[in-house]
Protein backbone atom coordinates (compact mmCIF):
# COMPACT_ATOMS: atom_id res chain seq x y z
CA UNK A 1 0.00 0.00 0.00
CA UNK A 2 1.32 3.50 -0.46
CA UNK A 3 1.19 6.35 0.80
CA UNK A 4 -1.47 8.18 -0.83
CA UNK A 5 -4.12 5.35 -0.07
CA UNK A 6 -2.66 5.35 3.21
CA UNK A 7 -3.53 9.32 4.16
CA UNK A 8 -6.74 8.64 2.04
CA UNK A 9 -7.76 5.50 4.77
CA UNK A 10 -6.88 7.68 7.66
CA UNK A 11 -9.00 10.59 6.52
CA UNK A 12 -11.82 8.39 5.85
CA UNK A 13 -12.04 7.09 9.21
CA UNK A 14 -11.53 10.11 10.79
CA UNK A 15 -14.48 11.60 9.01
CA UNK A 16 -16.59 8.93 10.19
CA UNK A 17 -15.83 9.50 13.58
CA UNK A 18 -16.72 13.61 13.25
CA UNK A 19 -20.55 12.90 12.89
CA UNK A 20 -19.97 12.23 9.23
CA UNK A 21 -20.42 15.66 8.41
CA UNK A 22 -17.22 17.59 6.61
CA UNK A 23 -18.99 20.81 6.99
CA UNK A 24 -19.46 20.68 10.57
CA UNK A 25 -15.85 19.99 11.11
CA UNK A 26 -14.41 22.67 8.79
CA UNK A 27 -16.62 25.47 10.97
CA UNK A 28 -15.78 23.87 14.31
CA UNK A 29 -11.83 24.46 13.48
CA UNK A 30 -12.84 27.72 11.44
CA UNK A 31 -14.19 29.33 14.67
CA UNK A 32 -11.69 27.77 16.68
CA UNK A 33 -8.69 29.10 14.10
CA UNK A 34 -10.69 33.14 14.78
CA UNK A 35 -10.86 32.72 18.46
CA UNK A 36 -7.13 31.88 19.02
CA UNK A 37 -6.47 34.52 16.61
CA UNK A 38 -8.76 37.48 18.08
CA UNK A 39 -7.57 36.27 21.95
CA UNK A 40 -3.51 36.40 20.06
CA UNK A 41 -4.63 40.50 18.79
CA UNK A 42 -6.16 41.23 22.07
CA UNK A 43 -3.26 39.75 24.36
CA UNK A 44 -0.55 41.59 21.75
CA UNK A 45 -1.94 44.45 21.98
CA UNK A 46 -3.14 45.01 25.68
CA UNK A 47 -0.37 42.84 27.30
CA UNK A 48 2.64 43.23 24.76
CA UNK A 49 2.48 47.33 24.85
CA UNK A 50 5.43 49.02 26.81
CA UNK A 51 6.81 45.46 26.73
CA UNK A 52 9.77 44.77 24.91
CA UNK A 53 9.16 44.40 21.27
CA UNK A 54 8.74 41.25 20.46
CA UNK A 55 7.80 41.56 16.08
CA UNK A 56 8.60 37.92 16.01
CA UNK A 57 6.71 36.19 18.44
CA UNK A 58 3.68 37.98 16.71
CA UNK A 59 4.97 36.66 13.27
CA UNK A 60 5.07 33.44 14.93
CA UNK A 61 1.81 33.09 16.11
CA UNK A 62 0.15 34.10 13.13
CA UNK A 63 2.25 31.75 11.06
CA UNK A 64 1.43 28.64 13.31
CA UNK A 65 -2.32 29.68 13.34
CA UNK A 66 -2.30 29.62 9.14
CA UNK A 67 -0.44 26.46 9.32
CA UNK A 68 -2.62 24.47 11.40
CA UNK A 69 -5.90 26.12 9.70
CA UNK A 70 -4.52 25.00 6.19
CA UNK A 71 -3.36 22.00 7.22
CA UNK A 72 -7.01 20.95 8.80
CA UNK A 73 -8.63 22.33 5.90
CA UNK A 74 -6.63 19.78 3.55
CA UNK A 75 -7.50 17.06 5.96
CA UNK A 76 -11.13 17.23 6.54
CA UNK A 77 -11.46 18.51 2.37
CA UNK A 78 -13.52 15.44 1.00
CA UNK A 79 -13.48 16.51 -2.40
CA UNK A 80 -10.00 17.34 -2.28
CA UNK A 81 -7.85 20.91 -2.65
CA UNK A 82 -5.68 22.25 -5.22
CA UNK A 83 -2.27 21.78 -4.96
CA UNK A 84 -1.82 25.54 -3.86
CA UNK A 85 -3.58 25.16 -0.61
CA UNK A 86 -1.94 21.79 -0.28
CA UNK A 87 1.47 23.84 -0.54
CA UNK A 88 0.13 26.19 1.67
CA UNK A 89 0.69 24.33 5.22
CA UNK A 90 4.55 23.80 3.89
CA UNK A 91 4.68 28.00 3.17
CA UNK A 92 3.68 28.72 6.86
CA UNK A 93 5.75 26.30 8.33
CA UNK A 94 9.34 26.72 6.81
CA UNK A 95 9.95 30.61 8.56
CA UNK A 96 9.12 29.21 11.60
CA UNK A 97 12.56 27.69 12.76
CA UNK A 98 14.19 31.56 12.23
CA UNK A 99 11.24 33.72 13.87
CA UNK A 100 11.49 31.12 17.00
CA UNK A 101 15.46 31.39 17.12
CA UNK A 102 14.97 35.47 16.42
CA UNK A 103 12.47 35.44 19.12
CA UNK A 104 14.24 33.64 21.87
CA UNK A 105 17.66 35.84 20.95
CA UNK A 106 15.58 38.98 21.24
CA UNK A 107 14.31 37.81 24.64
CA UNK A 108 17.72 36.89 26.49
CA UNK A 109 20.33 39.19 24.35
CA UNK A 110 20.82 42.95 23.73
CA UNK A 111 22.99 42.50 20.95
CA UNK A 112 21.73 43.19 17.55
CA UNK A 113 21.53 40.54 14.95
CA UNK A 114 20.14 42.19 11.75
CA UNK A 115 23.82 40.96 9.81
CA UNK A 116 22.98 37.50 10.85
CA UNK A 117 19.27 37.56 9.76
CA UNK A 118 19.99 37.10 5.87
CA UNK A 119 22.00 33.39 6.78
CA UNK A 120 18.95 32.68 8.73
CA UNK A 121 16.41 32.92 6.09
CA UNK A 122 18.56 31.41 3.52
CA UNK A 123 17.41 28.20 3.75
CA UNK A 124 13.74 29.34 3.94
CA UNK A 125 14.06 31.51 0.72
CA UNK A 126 15.75 28.77 -1.30
CA UNK A 127 12.90 26.58 -0.24
CA UNK A 128 10.29 29.30 -1.61
CA UNK A 129 11.62 29.77 -4.78
CA UNK A 130 11.40 25.66 -5.22
CA UNK A 131 7.55 25.51 -4.11
CA UNK A 132 7.02 28.53 -6.15
CA UNK A 133 9.00 26.88 -9.77
CA UNK A 134 6.80 23.94 -8.76
CA UNK A 135 3.46 26.08 -8.88
CA UNK A 136 4.01 28.36 -11.43
CA UNK A 137 6.68 27.63 -13.61
CA UNK A 138 7.69 23.47 -13.43
CA UNK A 139 9.72 23.99 -16.78
CA UNK A 140 12.20 26.11 -15.32
CA UNK A 141 15.33 24.99 -13.50
CA UNK A 142 13.95 21.81 -14.61
CA UNK A 143 17.35 19.83 -13.65
CA UNK A 144 16.29 20.97 -9.81
CA UNK A 145 14.10 17.98 -8.76
CA UNK A 146 10.73 19.13 -7.79
CA UNK A 147 9.83 19.36 -3.78
CA UNK A 148 7.56 16.02 -4.65
CA UNK A 149 10.41 13.89 -6.36
CA UNK A 150 13.35 13.58 -3.55
CA UNK A 151 13.22 13.94 0.04
CA UNK A 152 16.45 16.15 -0.05
CA UNK A 153 14.96 19.08 0.55
CA UNK A 154 13.02 18.09 3.70
CA UNK A 155 16.25 16.42 4.73
CA UNK A 156 17.57 20.29 4.68
CA UNK A 157 14.51 21.91 6.20
CA UNK A 158 14.85 19.69 9.35
CA UNK A 159 18.67 20.11 9.30
CA UNK A 160 18.02 23.97 9.69
CA UNK A 161 15.27 23.69 12.21
CA UNK A 162 16.87 21.43 14.21
CA UNK A 163 20.35 23.68 14.11
CA UNK A 164 17.60 26.71 15.10
CA UNK A 165 16.10 24.66 18.18
CA UNK A 166 19.13 24.19 19.39
CA UNK A 167 20.81 27.51 18.85
CA UNK A 168 17.51 28.45 20.77
CA UNK A 169 18.21 25.81 23.61
CA UNK A 170 21.64 27.03 24.24
CA UNK A 171 20.69 30.93 24.47
CA UNK A 172 18.32 30.14 27.35
CA UNK A 173 20.58 27.50 29.24
CA UNK A 174 23.44 29.98 29.08
CA UNK A 175 21.18 33.15 30.28
CA UNK A 176 19.43 30.04 32.96
CA UNK A 177 21.94 29.30 34.64
CA UNK A 178 23.85 33.17 34.99
CA UNK A 179 20.09 34.80 36.46
CA UNK A 180 19.63 34.90 40.08
CA UNK A 181 17.05 31.93 40.60
CA UNK A 182 13.92 34.47 41.32
CA UNK A 183 14.55 35.87 38.10
CA UNK A 184 14.38 32.38 35.99
CA UNK A 185 11.04 31.91 35.71
CA UNK A 186 10.35 33.68 32.32
CA UNK A 187 13.36 31.59 31.36
CA UNK A 188 11.88 28.15 32.06
CA UNK A 189 8.30 29.14 30.37
CA UNK A 190 11.10 29.67 27.06
CA UNK A 191 12.41 26.58 27.60
CA UNK A 192 8.72 25.08 27.17
CA UNK A 193 8.37 27.22 24.66
CA UNK A 194 11.34 25.93 22.68
CA UNK A 195 10.28 22.24 23.38
CA UNK A 196 7.11 22.91 22.27
CA UNK A 197 7.78 24.15 18.66
CA UNK A 198 10.27 21.33 18.55
CA UNK A 199 7.21 18.71 19.05
CA UNK A 200 5.02 20.84 16.33
CA UNK A 201 7.97 19.68 13.73
CA UNK A 202 8.04 16.22 15.56
CA UNK A 203 4.14 16.15 14.69
CA UNK A 204 4.33 17.44 11.67
CA UNK A 205 7.10 15.15 10.39
CA UNK A 206 4.75 12.03 11.65
CA UNK A 207 1.74 13.34 10.14
CA UNK A 208 2.98 14.27 6.72
CA UNK A 209 5.98 13.00 5.78
CA UNK A 210 6.87 8.94 6.08
CA UNK A 211 7.26 8.50 9.59
CA UNK A 212 3.15 8.27 8.46
CA UNK A 213 3.62 4.56 7.10
CA UNK A 214 5.33 2.81 10.02
CA UNK A 215 2.53 4.29 12.31
CA UNK A 216 -0.01 1.95 13.95
CA UNK A 217 -3.04 1.86 11.96
CA UNK A 218 -5.41 2.82 14.94
CA UNK A 219 -8.55 4.91 15.45
CA UNK A 220 -6.54 7.11 18.28
CA UNK A 221 -3.73 7.75 15.87
CA UNK A 222 -6.04 8.82 13.05
CA UNK A 223 -7.76 11.38 15.25
CA UNK A 224 -5.11 12.59 17.27
CA UNK A 225 -2.30 13.29 14.09
CA UNK A 226 -4.71 15.68 12.68
CA UNK A 227 -5.84 17.75 16.21
CA UNK A 228 -2.11 17.72 16.85
CA UNK A 229 -1.73 20.62 14.67
CA UNK A 230 -4.09 23.26 17.22
CA UNK A 231 -2.57 21.47 20.58
CA UNK A 232 1.02 22.57 19.46
CA UNK A 233 -0.51 26.18 18.34
CA UNK A 234 -0.92 26.51 21.67
CA UNK A 235 1.13 25.21 23.97
CA UNK A 236 3.47 26.81 21.54
CA UNK A 237 1.86 30.24 22.58
CA UNK A 238 1.39 29.77 26.22
CA UNK A 239 4.70 29.08 27.12
CA UNK A 240 5.87 32.24 25.44
CA UNK A 241 3.42 34.46 26.09
CA UNK A 242 3.89 33.26 29.79
CA UNK A 243 7.70 34.35 29.38
CA UNK A 244 6.50 37.81 28.09
CA UNK A 245 4.16 37.97 30.93
CA UNK A 246 6.19 37.35 33.80
CA UNK A 247 9.38 39.13 33.12
CA UNK A 248 9.85 41.41 30.17
CA UNK A 249 13.27 40.92 27.98
CA UNK A 250 14.29 44.21 29.03
CA UNK A 251 14.29 42.63 33.08
CA UNK A 252 16.16 39.35 31.67
CA UNK A 253 18.82 40.87 29.89
CA UNK A 254 19.55 43.65 32.81
CA UNK A 255 20.37 40.19 34.87
CA UNK A 256 21.92 38.38 32.47
CA UNK A 257 25.98 38.27 32.63
CA UNK A 258 26.34 39.11 28.80
CA UNK A 259 24.83 42.60 29.34
CA UNK A 260 26.57 43.12 33.20
CA UNK A 261 29.94 41.94 30.92
CA UNK A 262 29.07 43.65 27.87
CA UNK A 263 27.65 46.72 29.52
CA UNK A 264 30.56 47.70 31.45
CA UNK A 265 33.09 50.62 30.10
CA UNK A 266 35.93 48.97 32.43
CA UNK A 267 37.71 46.06 30.85
CA UNK A 268 37.26 42.77 32.43
CA UNK A 269 39.12 39.45 31.90
CA UNK A 270 38.45 36.10 33.59
CA UNK A 271 41.70 33.63 34.18
CA UNK A 272 41.50 30.89 35.72
CA UNK A 273 43.88 29.01 38.69
CA UNK A 274 46.46 28.43 35.99
CA UNK A 275 46.24 32.83 34.86
CA UNK A 276 45.20 31.55 31.36
CA UNK A 277 42.60 33.54 29.73
CA UNK A 278 39.03 32.30 29.84
CA UNK A 279 36.43 35.38 28.82
CA UNK A 280 36.36 39.04 28.38
CA UNK A 281 34.18 41.66 27.92
CA UNK A 282 34.84 44.07 25.33
CA UNK A 283 34.44 43.78 21.79
CA UNK A 284 36.03 47.01 20.51
CA UNK A 285 39.93 45.70 20.91
CA UNK A 286 42.28 47.42 18.68
CA UNK A 287 39.79 50.41 17.97
CA UNK A 288 38.95 51.79 21.31
CA UNK A 289 41.17 49.75 23.40
CA UNK A 290 44.28 50.32 22.11
CA UNK A 291 45.38 46.65 22.81
CA UNK A 292 45.28 43.56 20.63
CA UNK A 293 42.00 41.21 21.82
CA UNK A 294 42.93 38.17 24.04
CA UNK A 295 42.75 35.06 22.41
CA UNK A 296 41.20 31.78 24.77
CA UNK A 297 43.19 29.95 27.21
CA UNK A 298 46.20 32.12 26.53
CA UNK A 299 48.07 32.28 29.27
CA UNK A 300 48.19 35.71 30.71
CA UNK A 301 52.19 36.40 30.62
CA UNK A 302 51.96 35.30 27.01
CA UNK A 303 49.14 37.93 26.40
CA UNK A 304 51.27 40.60 28.52
CA UNK A 305 53.94 40.09 25.86
CA UNK A 306 51.91 40.22 23.27
CA UNK A 307 50.57 43.97 24.20
CA UNK A 308 54.09 44.85 24.63
CA UNK A 309 55.34 43.42 21.55
CA UNK A 310 52.76 45.44 19.53
CA UNK A 311 55.38 48.10 19.11
CA UNK A 312 52.79 50.85 19.96
CA UNK A 313 52.75 49.51 23.62
CA UNK A 314 55.05 49.71 26.88
CA UNK A 315 55.14 49.98 30.72
CA UNK A 316 55.24 52.79 32.43
CA UNK A 317 58.48 53.42 33.96
CA UNK A 318 57.05 54.22 37.19
CA UNK A 319 54.68 51.33 37.59
CA UNK A 320 54.45 47.55 36.50
CA UNK A 321 50.44 47.67 36.55
CA UNK A 322 50.43 50.64 34.01
CA UNK A 323 50.69 50.28 30.15
CA UNK A 324 51.08 53.49 27.84
CA UNK A 325 49.69 52.62 24.37
CA UNK A 326 50.43 55.35 21.82
CA UNK A 327 48.66 56.44 18.70
CA UNK A 328 49.34 58.93 16.38
CA UNK A 329 51.82 60.25 18.90
CA UNK A 330 48.47 60.51 21.61
CA UNK A 331 49.51 58.44 25.04
CA UNK A 332 46.74 56.45 26.57
CA UNK A 333 47.15 55.03 29.99
CA UNK A 334 45.78 51.47 31.44
CA UNK A 335 46.12 50.43 35.06
CA UNK A 336 45.96 46.74 35.56
CA UNK A 337 44.34 45.16 38.33
CA UNK A 338 44.30 41.58 39.42
CA UNK A 339 41.61 40.20 41.99
CA UNK A 340 41.16 36.57 43.00
CA UNK A 341 38.41 35.10 42.88
CA UNK A 342 37.89 32.69 45.62
CA UNK A 343 35.99 31.83 48.92
CA UNK A 344 37.09 30.39 52.07
CA UNK A 345 38.33 27.02 51.14
CA UNK A 346 39.31 26.99 47.07
CA UNK A 347 40.64 29.76 44.71
CA UNK A 348 38.81 29.34 41.52
CA UNK A 349 40.33 32.31 39.38
CA UNK A 350 41.26 35.75 38.56
CA UNK A 351 39.39 38.68 37.50
CA UNK A 352 41.52 41.33 35.53
CA UNK A 353 40.56 44.84 35.23
CA UNK A 354 41.83 47.19 32.90
CA UNK A 355 41.04 51.13 33.62
CA UNK A 356 41.28 53.93 31.10
CA UNK A 357 43.48 55.88 33.92
CA UNK A 358 44.87 58.66 30.76
CA UNK A 359 42.97 62.08 32.51
CA UNK A 360 44.38 61.15 36.14
CA UNK A 361 47.07 59.65 34.92
CA UNK A 362 48.45 62.85 33.51
CA UNK A 363 48.38 64.98 36.43
CA UNK A 364 49.72 62.42 38.35
CA UNK A 365 52.93 61.75 35.97
CA UNK A 366 53.84 64.77 36.99
CA UNK A 367 54.46 64.16 40.52
CA UNK A 368 55.69 61.05 39.32
CA UNK A 369 58.22 62.64 37.18
CA UNK A 370 59.60 64.90 39.78
CA UNK A 371 60.40 61.87 41.91
CA UNK A 372 61.77 59.27 39.30
CA UNK A 373 63.69 61.76 37.58
CA UNK A 374 66.81 64.37 38.25
CA UNK A 375 65.71 67.94 37.36
CA UNK A 376 68.82 68.94 36.45
CA UNK A 377 69.92 66.21 33.66
CA UNK A 378 66.33 64.99 32.95
CA UNK A 379 67.86 61.61 33.46
CA UNK A 380 66.47 59.36 35.86
CA UNK A 381 67.40 59.77 39.39
CA UNK A 382 68.38 57.36 42.31
CA UNK A 383 64.27 56.19 43.17
CA UNK A 384 63.96 55.28 39.94
CA UNK A 385 67.17 53.21 39.95
CA UNK A 386 66.71 51.27 42.53
CA UNK A 387 63.08 50.66 41.70
CA UNK A 388 64.61 49.41 38.11
CA UNK A 389 67.28 47.46 40.10
CA UNK A 390 64.13 45.73 41.86
CA UNK A 391 62.84 44.65 38.03
CA UNK A 392 66.18 43.94 35.95
CA UNK A 393 67.72 41.04 38.60
CA UNK A 394 66.06 37.98 36.95
CA UNK A 395 67.22 34.93 35.22
CA UNK A 396 66.22 36.33 31.74
CA UNK A 397 68.42 39.53 32.09
CA UNK A 398 71.52 37.92 32.94
CA UNK A 399 74.37 38.46 32.14
CA UNK A 400 73.79 42.43 33.87
CA UNK A 401 76.72 44.83 32.42
CA UNK A 402 76.63 47.23 35.57
CA UNK A 403 78.81 50.69 34.68
CA UNK A 404 79.43 53.31 37.11
CA UNK A 405 80.33 56.74 36.13
CA UNK A 406 82.05 59.74 37.60
CA UNK A 407 82.64 62.77 36.17
CA UNK A 408 86.56 64.58 36.30
CA UNK A 409 87.41 67.60 37.97
CA UNK A 410 84.03 68.43 38.86
CA UNK A 411 85.02 70.02 42.18
CA UNK A 412 87.38 71.92 41.02
CA UNK A 413 85.03 73.47 38.27
CA UNK A 414 82.78 74.38 40.83
CA UNK A 415 85.90 75.70 43.26
CA UNK A 416 87.09 77.77 40.45
CA UNK A 417 84.61 78.97 38.11
CA UNK A 418 81.17 78.43 39.92
CA UNK A 419 78.31 75.66 40.43
CA UNK A 420 76.64 76.76 37.84
CA UNK A 421 79.88 76.09 35.72
CA UNK A 422 79.56 72.68 37.20
CA UNK A 423 75.84 71.94 37.17
CA UNK A 424 76.53 72.92 33.13
CA UNK A 425 79.75 70.23 33.23
CA UNK A 426 77.09 67.50 34.54
CA UNK A 427 74.18 68.70 32.52
CA UNK A 428 76.66 67.88 29.04
CA UNK A 429 77.95 64.41 30.93
CA UNK A 430 73.82 63.52 31.24
CA UNK A 431 73.20 64.30 27.46
CA UNK A 432 76.67 62.59 26.40
CA UNK A 433 75.81 59.36 28.19
CA UNK A 434 72.08 59.54 27.13
CA UNK A 435 73.38 59.92 23.23
CA UNK A 436 75.63 57.30 23.41
CA UNK A 437 73.24 54.76 25.32
CA UNK A 438 73.20 51.52 23.83
CA UNK A 439 68.86 49.95 23.25
CA UNK A 440 67.61 48.81 26.07
CA UNK A 441 70.10 50.27 28.32
CA UNK A 442 69.54 52.20 31.31
CA UNK A 443 71.02 54.82 32.94
CA UNK A 444 70.41 57.27 35.85
CA UNK A 445 72.25 60.22 37.91
CA UNK A 446 72.68 58.72 41.70
CA UNK A 447 74.35 60.94 43.32
CA UNK A 448 76.10 64.81 42.50
CA UNK A 449 78.38 63.50 39.64
CA UNK A 450 78.16 59.56 39.48
CA UNK A 451 76.28 58.29 36.74
CA UNK A 452 75.06 54.08 36.93
CA UNK A 453 74.24 52.30 33.54
CA UNK A 454 72.72 48.85 33.29
CA UNK A 455 72.54 46.90 30.36
CA UNK A 456 70.72 43.86 30.76
CA UNK A 457 71.65 40.43 28.76
CA UNK A 458 74.68 42.82 27.92
CA UNK A 459 78.30 41.77 25.95
CA UNK A 460 81.93 42.91 26.34
CA UNK A 461 81.64 44.38 22.70
CA UNK A 462 78.97 46.64 23.44
CA UNK A 463 80.18 47.78 26.98
CA UNK A 464 83.76 48.90 24.95
CA UNK A 465 81.91 50.56 22.28
CA UNK A 466 79.24 52.48 24.40
CA UNK A 467 82.89 53.36 26.67
CA UNK A 468 84.30 54.43 23.91
CA UNK A 469 81.64 56.22 21.93
CA UNK A 470 81.11 58.24 25.18
CA UNK A 471 85.06 59.34 25.23
CA UNK A 472 84.47 59.96 21.40
CA UNK A 473 81.21 62.29 22.15
CA UNK A 474 83.47 64.27 25.16
CA UNK A 475 86.80 64.56 22.91
CA UNK A 476 84.03 66.28 20.42
CA UNK A 477 82.56 68.62 22.89
CA UNK A 478 84.87 72.24 24.16
CA UNK A 479 82.34 74.21 26.44
CA UNK A 480 83.86 77.61 26.84
CA UNK A 481 83.54 77.57 30.64
CA UNK A 482 85.05 74.19 31.62
CA UNK A 483 86.71 73.25 28.12
CA UNK A 484 86.59 69.25 27.35
CA UNK A 485 84.87 67.05 29.79
CA UNK A 486 85.42 63.77 30.44
CA UNK A 487 84.51 60.84 33.12
CA UNK A 488 85.85 58.19 34.69
CA UNK A 489 83.74 54.40 33.84
CA UNK A 490 84.20 51.06 35.77
CA UNK A 491 81.98 47.84 34.77
CA UNK A 492 81.67 44.71 36.39
CA UNK A 493 79.14 41.95 34.81
CA UNK A 494 76.63 40.15 37.01
CA UNK A 495 76.21 36.62 35.60
CA UNK A 496 73.59 35.40 38.02
CA UNK A 497 70.94 36.17 40.45
CA UNK A 498 72.69 34.03 42.63
CA UNK A 499 75.56 36.77 43.22
CA UNK A 500 74.88 39.79 45.12
CA UNK A 501 74.02 43.18 43.05
CA UNK A 502 75.91 45.50 46.26
CA UNK A 503 79.15 42.62 45.78
CA UNK A 504 79.06 43.08 42.02
CA UNK A 505 78.64 47.30 41.70
CA UNK A 506 81.34 47.24 44.76
CA UNK A 507 83.66 45.52 42.09
CA UNK A 508 82.71 48.14 39.10
CA UNK A 509 82.84 51.42 41.40
CA UNK A 510 86.54 50.07 42.53
CA UNK A 511 87.57 49.64 39.24
CA UNK A 512 86.76 53.39 38.55
CA UNK A 513 87.31 54.42 42.22
CA UNK A 514 90.85 53.36 41.69
CA UNK A 515 92.56 56.41 41.38
CA UNK A 516 90.57 58.82 43.14
CA UNK A 517 89.80 57.86 46.48
CA UNK A 518 89.91 59.99 48.95
CA UNK A 519 89.18 57.95 51.99
CA UNK A 520 89.51 54.33 52.77
CA UNK A 521 86.02 53.46 53.47
CA UNK A 522 84.66 55.28 50.73
CA UNK A 523 81.27 53.94 49.36
CA UNK A 524 79.49 54.77 46.34
CA UNK A 525 75.58 55.84 46.68
CA UNK A 526 74.52 53.18 44.07
CA UNK A 527 74.45 50.63 46.29
CA UNK A 528 71.00 49.02 47.35
CA UNK A 529 69.96 50.21 50.92
CA UNK A 530 68.92 46.42 52.25
CA UNK A 531 71.95 44.48 51.24
CA UNK A 532 74.27 47.78 52.35
CA UNK A 533 72.88 47.50 55.56
CA UNK A 534 73.61 43.58 55.75
CA UNK A 535 77.04 43.99 55.12
CA UNK A 536 77.61 46.52 57.61
CA UNK A 537 75.84 43.93 60.11
CA UNK A 538 78.42 41.47 59.43
CA UNK A 539 81.28 43.71 58.90
CA UNK A 540 80.48 44.79 62.97
CA UNK A 541 79.41 41.28 63.78
CA UNK A 542 83.37 40.02 62.54
CA UNK A 543 86.26 40.04 65.02
CA UNK A 544 88.93 42.75 63.86
CA UNK A 545 91.62 41.50 61.94
CA UNK A 546 94.91 41.68 63.81
CA UNK A 547 98.04 43.35 61.87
Amino acid sequence: MDYTETVEQANNRLMDLILGDAILSKVTFGALGCTALFLIIIVLVKKSKHRWESRHFELMCAFVLAWSLFSLINVFSQSGVSAFFQALPIVFIIPLPSFIYFHIRQQVSYKDQSAAAALWFAVPVFLYLLIFRDLVAPNFLDVVPAIGETVLYETIFYLYAAIALIRSYLLCFNVFYQMPRRARRSTRYLLVGVSSIAALFILDAIWNKHLYEIAPQSVVIDVLLPLGAPLAFFLLLLPLYNALNVMPASDVIVTSREFIMGGLDTTILILNRKRQLLDWNRADWGASLLMPKPRFMEPFSVYRKRVLGTGGCRISPFNDNIIIAERDGVETYYLMRMHEARNKKMLFGFVLEVFDITPIYTVLRQFEEVAHYDMLTKMYNRNAYLAYVEKVIEVENMPLIIFVGDVNKLKTVNDTISHRAGDMLITTVANIITEALPKGAFAARIGGDEFVVLMPRGTVEVAGQFVQDVIGLCEGTNHELFGTPSISWGYAIMRSVKQSYNEVFDEADKIMYEYKKARHKFRSSGLLPNQEENKDNQAQTKPEATA
